[in-house]
């Protein structure tokens, strides 16, 4: 592996929760030379994220013991593909060879677009990049021809960047944070569509006037909406589901399972919460800073900080109907037509998906259900379409697949709607597909 792959592989192991705030301490240390003001916010930013981080992944783990309930309810289903989350992005893209043109690509395409002002986006998340490189490496291992991966792989991150600077305002309005964007191309891509399901919904005459706001329920219901007495109602009742065969023949070994996942799940909802608090202590200062710098110094023009997603996705009303889609996903998995992929090691896709369901609705909760239940069905057809593609990949370069299934995909990794359709675009017109 040459020097330039194993610096881009050393990158992608950091992950988000590292390279966010080591980015963040660099640009801040540059700008406002106040070392220890940039150190303190950073280090509110790198114990947010990583809480957070430890928190999703718990959070997830949770689910298993009900996601083998449902797998076990309708066992007649046989799925040929397995999600293998962030594995199968890993490969692809280590094993390409234009993945250092694709960089450099996006970044200049980021800079030409903000000098034309086609964008307002600045992406400073470099960890995200690997979904851009995922595109172009794909078309690549298809076409073979070098410069048609780099060219799609532009049009996306181009798409991206303008898709974040139009929902921006929604991360404003709604989550509060005043001047990012969140350029990742397998979340933003879900915000137009959850954004035309709510445009019809205003043009149906009894649906438009159906309106249940998170925000009300938590007034009216008072107490019962804090995250810590929800969260244990909600965990109670998925433990109780879980054990639903034999509970009341062993009652108070499966009451006392029941009882535990409610507090596992409470303490997760009361945490999750906390974290994003400690996160945008240190977050909204270092933006503030380079945006005072931006506008002091290069254009007095409005630009937003394109960040990670996860610095979202710790909001109460997320989690909430996380708590409900997660497992729904896998019970639509096992009944949906058409669908072959079991949903497992991107299952902590889901709340990322759900920040553009939930902010064009303003938190309406029957509106935000609907489109997730819309756009899941979508998600796993993307995915199953796509699992040949991988597994083509895979057997290529001799990578090993997982036992017992035909077929690996990733949720993750398919989950690009636009991507998708520029694939079913190139398609026809080539004969060169693996």
């Amino acid at each position: 592996m040459s020097t330039t792959y194993r610096v881009i592989n050393y990158i992608i192991e950091l992950g988000p929760v590292i390279l966010i705030p080591a980015t963040l301490l660099i640009i801040s240390l540059i700008i406002t030379r106040r070392p220890l003001k940039n150190l303190k916010n950073c280090a509110f930013i790198l114990i947010g994220l990583a809480s957070l981080s430890i928190l999703l992944t718990l959070f997830v783990n949770f689910f298993e013991p009900i996601t083998n309930t449902i797998l076990q309810i309708n066992s007649s289903k046989e799925f040929e593909i397995i999600d293998k989350g962030w594995l199968v992005s890993k490969e692809v893209i280590l094993n390409s060879p234009i993945i250092f043109q694709i960089i450099i690509a996006v970044i200049i395409l980021n800079l030409i677009m903000l000098f034309l002002r086609l964008t307002r986006t600045i992406n400073i998340d470099f960890w995200n990049y690997w979904s851009f490189l995922l595109v172009g490496s794909i078309i690549f291992a298809i076409t073979e021809i070098k410069w048609i991966g780099i060219l799609i792989a532009m049009i996306v991150a181009a798409i991206t960047l303008v898709l974040s600077d139009i929902y921006a305002t929604y991360i404003e309005s709604y989550f509060g944070f005043k001047g990012i964007s969140t350029p990742q191309a397998q979340i933003i891509c879900w915000a137009p569509i959850s954004h035309l399901i709510n445009v019809i919904f205003n043009k149906i005459p009894f649906i438009r006037r159906i309106h249940v706001f998170y925000e009300e329920i938590q007034y009216k219901i008072g107490v019962v909406s804090e995250p810590m007495v929800l969260g244990f109602i909600l965990g109670f009742i998925i433990g109780a589901i879980t054990r639903y065969k034999n509970f009341y023949l062993n009652i108070g070994p499966n009451l006392l399972y029941a009882l535990s996942s409610g507090l596992t799940l409470s303490i997760i909802m009361i945490l999750l919460p906390r974290s994003a608090n400690l996160l945008l202590k240190g977050l909204v200062p270092t933006i503030y800073d380079i945006k005072s710098f931006i506008s002091r110094r290069i254009t007095k023009r409005e630009l937003y900080i394109g960040l990670d997603p996860i610095v979202l996705v710790g909001q109460p009303s997320i989690i909430m109907l996380s708590v409900i889609i997660i497992p729904l996903t896998i019970y639509i998995s096992t009944i949906l037509p058409g669908n072959a992929v079991l949903p497992k090691a991107d299952l902590i896709m889901i709340p990322f998906i759900l920040i553009w369901v939930i902010a064009p609705s303003k938190s309406d909760i029957f509106r935000s259900f609907i489109s997730a239940v819309i756009i899941i069905p979508i998600v796993l057809w993307i995915t199953t379409d796509m699992g040949y593609l991988f597994t083509n990949f895979f057997l290529k370069y001799n990578i090993e697949l997982a036992e017992g299934y035909k077929r690996l995909s990733s949720i993750g990794s398919s989950s690009n709607i636009f991507f998708w359709i520029l694939l079913k675009i190139i398609e026809p017109i080539s004969n060169l597909f693996l």
